[in-house]
């Protein structure tokens, strides 16, 4: 049974802390040295560079040691920032964008590949029909799409072939509903969520403080990370998830990561780390069992946070945190 708890790379793009090239390295040499086996990157980290890394990172592996999932979407991203990349899924697009990123991961296939997120300028069968075509030919292994609503992904699935998504999802930020939940059951289409942390918010990091974040920061001025909205969430994880993960032995961290194993439709997790202690003590959440009880404990302090926000600010709580119904 492979460990559930996957490496996610953007991290590693110095989006967050300054990650040296030896030390990105290490990081992943750590997480398949520790039993893991599913690692997540894109073209648009570090514009190139965290493919490239990677590439050189994974040599002298056995490639049925790991499981590389990428993406495409984002065209001729070297060189490129976030403000000037160009997005496509038009079908030659596609085609190129695989052969540039095996290149970079110098490997002969992809085992997922991704639709970075929906391309309003180019029609759902054009997408989808360029994946399969990259399947057939054995380019790719499986096929996903990342950051889509229930409607987009009933699209792209229209063949079937649809065999995982990538949304940003988190026991605070509950962004599949019961009819996109049962859909993914139907299909067999497991979520691999991202952020299941929330970028800090739920882990043992609000205990410290998020006041000194690095000029550069990814996180600075996001709608989610104002102070009053920080303030909030980090004293409701102070005062109801430390006492759960306390009775439990196990990180806030853990706990949170845990609770998005458990959900019925998760496929594997994805965990952003850019140093290796605390990489290994997250790949041990997929050893986590919570009871029944524990996560009923978990949606009722879900619900106080609903309530308290919702009678405060008269919003929801991804209405308070400004995100949309996918990801931001």
């Amino acid at each position: 049974m492979k460990n559930r708890v996957g490496l996610g790379t953007f991290p590693l793009a110095n989006v967050f802390s300054k990650v040296t090239e030896n030390n990105a390295e290490k990081i992943v040499h750590t997480f398949l040295d520790s039993g893991g086996y599913y690692i997540d990157t894109a073209p648009m980290y570090g514009f190139g560079e965290v493919e490239r890394l990677l590439g050189k990172a994974l040599k002298g592996y056995p490639r049925d040691k790991f499981y590389i999932a990428t993406k495409c979407g984002f065209i001729d991203v070297e060189g490129k920032t976030f403000q000037t990349l160009q997005k496509s899924s038009k079908y030659e697009d596609i085609i190129r964008e695989c052969e540039i990123s095996l290149k970079r991961l110098n490997l002969d296939y992809i085992d997922l590949y991704f639709v970075h997120s929906p391309d309003p300028n180019t029609p759902f069968d054009e997408t989808i029909s360029a994946l399969m075509k990259l399947q057939k030919s054995g380019k790719i292994k499986d096929i996903g799409v990342s950051n889509v609503n229930l409607k987009e992904l009933k699209e792209y699935n229209k063949f079937g072939k649809v065999k995982y998504i990538q949304n940003r999802f988190s026991l605070i930020n509950r962004s599949i509903d019961k009819d996109f939940v049962h859909y993914l059951l139907d299909k067999q289409i497991k979520l691999i969520p991202y952020q299941v942390i929330d970028r800090g918010q739920l882990s043992g990091k609000v205990f410290e403080g998020f006041e000194n974040l690095r000029q550069g920061d990814l996180r600075i001025g996001r709608s989610d990370w104002l102070p009053e909205k920080v303030n909030i969430i980090s004293d409701w994880v102070k005062e109801n998830l430390s006492s759960i993960a306390k009775d439990l032995g196990i990180t806030i961290g853990k706990l949170s990561i845990s609770w998005a194993l458990h959900q019925k439709f998760t496929g594997f997790v994805i965990v952003g780390q850019t140093g290796t202690e605390h990489l290994i003590v997250a790949l041990k959440s997929n050893e986590i069992i919570l009871p029944n009880y524990v996560l009923e404990k978990i949606d009722d302090a879900y619900y106080k946070l609903e309530k308290e926000i919702q009678n405060k600010y008269h919003q929801t709580i991804r209405e308070f945190r400004g995100l949309n119904e996918k990801f931001y």
